[in-house]
């Protein structure tokens, strides 16, 4: 009966292994680790940042993703942008992202805090520079009469004012892929900067929020105090920048532009244009427009008002995903052409 008692007997049930308590906060103390890990990186060696402002147009387009490099300039401690160890300093013709001046930020921006505000421009001033702007018409050939800004500098130790020898050069598809109406419509020039040149944009009318010299007295000449720099964007008559509210410190600069990692056409001020580059050739009010059913298709009702009394009221964070979800997704474009573009 033992043997067979022995055999019947049944088996004791399984427990369920509970997780070591310790193996919990060692799971949650790695990723907490790696996490502050990719914070201190960002904030201190490459930062990556999206553009969605056209000042900078067209060297860099609304819908771009870039790479900053933190650590071009200075070593910086992780978290708090505060200077450690200077490195170089910006050179003429550099694209930086830079804390702003206060008087460059509207009422309810903030230089600090999670959610400081950023400038992307380029140092077109150095320390010790005399700058000297003059305002004037020139007769180009693919948009008419434009009000150009004719930018010249004399450097700390010279004895004559300098230009970046702007000259006019076609549009070709460079304006054919902007979500923006204005900056499509104007003239494209090339400056020169040491090693290499670059676009910038001049139009008819000068729409920039700041008005014009109104900080320093650029017409007669303008000495830049030591360790601050002039800054400006590309697109000249949309370009809130040094012009308006002064220079930047050299601590306040934080990185400089590296490369486009990607790319992307919203088409939320365009969507109601049915080809980018005609509407680059042809203008605003002679490109062909969606109408009807396919409008509708095309854009949110509030797309194809005036930009200027667009989201009169703050956009939530639902109408946002809403109007992505159903608008923005089916119609954006990738540029492929400017994904890994080196920026100079």
């Amino acid at each position: 009966m033992g043997i067979f008692s022995s055999k019947t007997k049944p088996n004791p049930p399984k427990t369920k292994k509970e997780e070591p308590q310790e193996g919990i906060f060692a799971s949650s103390f790695s990723f907490a680790f790696i996490v502050v890990l990719v914070f201190a990186f960002k904030s201190s060696i490459l930062d990556a940042n999206n553009i969605p402002s056209g000042s900078m147009i067209p060297t860099l387009k609304i819908g771009d993703f870039l790479f900053v490099n933190k650590m071009r300039y200075s070593i910086r401690m992780p978290f708090t942008e505060k200077e450690l160890f200077r490195i170089d300093d910006p050179k003429r013709g550099d694209i930086v992202t830079f804390i702003p001046p206060a008087s460059a930020l509207a009422q309810e921006e903030s230089r600090t805090g999670i959610f400081a505000k950023r400038f992307v421009k380029r140092v077109v001033g150095l320390p010790g520079d005399t700058i000297r702007i003059t305002r004037k018409f020139v007769d180009t050939k693919d948009r008419g009469r434009v009000l150009f800004v004719f930018f010249e500098y004399k450097p700390k130790d010279g004895t004559e004012f300098l230009s970046y020898s702007p000259r006019e050069v076609p549009i070709g598809d460079e304006l054919s892929d902007l979500d923006n109406i204005d900056a499509s419509q104007r003239a494209l020039f090339v400056e020169q900067k040491p090693g290499f040149e670059h676009f910038i944009l001049e139009g008819f009318e000068d729409d920039r929020r700041g008005h014009i010299f109104e900080c320093c007295d650029f017409v007669t000449g303008h000495v830049i105090p030591d360790g601050q720099y002039m800054v400006m964007g590309d697109n000249r008559d949309d370009s809130h920048d040094s012009r308006a509210w002064g220079f930047v410190n050299r601590e306040d600069i934080l990185g400089k532009a590296l490369v486009i990692y990607f790319s992307i056409n919203w088409k939320d001020f365009t969507c109601e244009y049915k080809s980018g580059k005609e509407l680059s050739e042809k203008g605003a009010e002679f490109a062909e427009r969606y109408t009807g059913e396919e409008l509708e298709k095309k854009c949110d009702p509030s797309e194809v008002i005036p930009p200027s009394h667009r989201y009169s009221e703050e956009e939530t964070r639902f109408g946002w995903i809403e109007r992505t979800l159903k608008y923005r997704l089916w119609r954006l474009d990738v540029r492929w052409d400017r994904i890994g573009r080196i920026l100079k």
